[in-house]
């Protein structure tokens, strides 16, 4: 790491007093109010922008007169800065770039960010955004944006470089819309532990897509929802393909529609067995005997009889799957999930037998209610349990915590 000494006396003085305010046992950072903390955060970022500002006016000159050669024998001046001031490659190639432009076309904004009135993250991407611009109309989308800079936030900026560039290039813009369309993939791979990784790349008309089916799914359902705004989206994107599935929206594949397809060994009575995914990316996955109850609260149960050696020689009929007709008849009574402060409509919930249907519990409206999928998991595979009682055309649920919690719930009506 180069440390040149002595420093230059200006340096020298600045770097001192800088330091000595990080001391703790220093009254040298008074911040008594929050008023005096926000101004001591918001005058430090304004020295931050001041020596970067200064900073590449110094490495301009340092670039121009072949400095780090001289001195070292650096091959360039990014070689150089990566290797005397340790610098990441990618760190020292924008910084001599944004150097080189502050001599001429980024002049005005450089000046900007040394009074304070935008950052170096401003700086990056007006450079960011201009080197695509055909040439003859650099200045002018410097200005503009340079402007837009002194009121508005980096992802403004860089918003409105790209409309800049459409405008400026529509034949380009073309090209690399194309280009980015064709790079396009999603890959789901399966994991040691039996989790699947989910790696993909969307061209920006498909993220907006995604992005807004998504947007009634980031809301939290209720008070008691501690999910994180990734486990949200990971949850929306099972219900969205559940609901494809359900409402047969999706291409026939050998005959019939896609859906979830589980395997069990024996007849569903008494506990639960483990299930086999027939579906899962490299192989099969298996599924814990509570994940199979849960999913058979409403689901087509279809017995296949297999051979000694496993091969299928007959199918059952369907069974235990509450009607449409009684699926509407809950949602006319529950009107959603039956959650205490759950939200969720009819149309993103599963019917839940109370008593399972494995242990003898009936098809019926009486021993039914409503469950999103987040408290259908909730009430399977997260210790709740369910009390009900029926009174005349409604019906009382009590939800019973692991932690002795009892939450009364009564039916919203349509």
């Amino acid at each position: 790491m180069f440390r040149p000494h002595p420093l230059p006396a200006p340096l020298a003085e600045v770097l001192e007093r800088v330091r000595a305010w990080t001391c703790p046992d220093d009254p040298a950072l008074p911040a008594a109010s929050p008023d005096e903390r926000a101004a001591w955060v918001g005058g430090l970022q304004q020295l931050r922008d001041a020596v970067d500002a200064t900073m590449l006016t110094a490495v301009a000159a340092f670039d121009a007169a072949g400095d780090g050669e001289v001195l070292h024998g650096a091959a360039s001046t990014p070689s150089w800065l990566r290797g005397a001031l340790g610098l990441a490659a990618g760190d020292a190639a924008e910084r001599v770039r944004l150097a080189r432009a502050a001599r001429g076309l980024l002049d005005a904004p450089t000046e900007q960010l040394r009074e304070g009135t935008i950052t170096y993250d401003h700086l990056r991407t007006i450079e960011r955004a201009v080197r695509l611009v055909p040439d003859d109309q650099q200045a002018a989308a410097v200005a503009i944006l340079s402007d837009l800079a002194a009121c508005a936030s980096v992802a403004d900026v860089r918003t409105a470089g790209r409309h800049l560039r459409l405008v400026a290039d529509p034949d380009g813009t073309l090209a690399e819309c194309e280009q980015q369309f064709e790079r396009r993939y999603l890959t789901l791979s399966l994991m040691r532990d039996g989790m699947t990784a989910v790696d993909g790349l969307l061209d920006a008309e498909s993220a907006a897509l995604l992005s807004a089916a998504f947007e009634p799914y980031l809301v939290p359902s209720g008070p008691e929802d501690v999910r994180t705004a990734s486990q949200r989206r990971a949850d929306g994107l099972t219900d969205i393909v559940r609901a494809a599935c359900d409402h047969r929206l999706l291409p026939m594949v050998g005959g019939e529609r896609p859906h979830l397809q589980v395997l069990v060994g024996g007849a569903p009575q008494g506990s639960s067995p483990a299930g086999q995914l027939l579906h899962t990316p490299g192989g099969k996955g298996l599924l814990h005997p509570t994940s199979v109850a849960r999913i058979a609260c409403d689901a087509e149960i279809l017995p296949v009889l297999l051979n000694l050696d496993g091969a299928p020689m007959a199918l059952g009929r369907s069974q235990r799957l509450f009607s449409a007709h009684q699926r509407r008849l809950l949602a006319v009574r529950d009107g959603g999930c039956r959650f205490p402060g759950c939200s969720r409509p009819p149309a993103f919930t599963d019917a839940h037998h109370v008593v399972p249907w494995s242990r003898g519990g009936a098809t019926d409206v009486d021993n039914a209610v409503l469950l999103c999928r987040f408290h259908h998991r909730l009430v399977h595979e997260g210790g709740w349990a369910i009390r009900v009682t029926a009174a005349d055309s409604d019906l009382d649920v009590t939800f019973c915590g692991p932690r002795d919690q009892q939450l009364v719930s009564e039916p919203r009506g349509p």
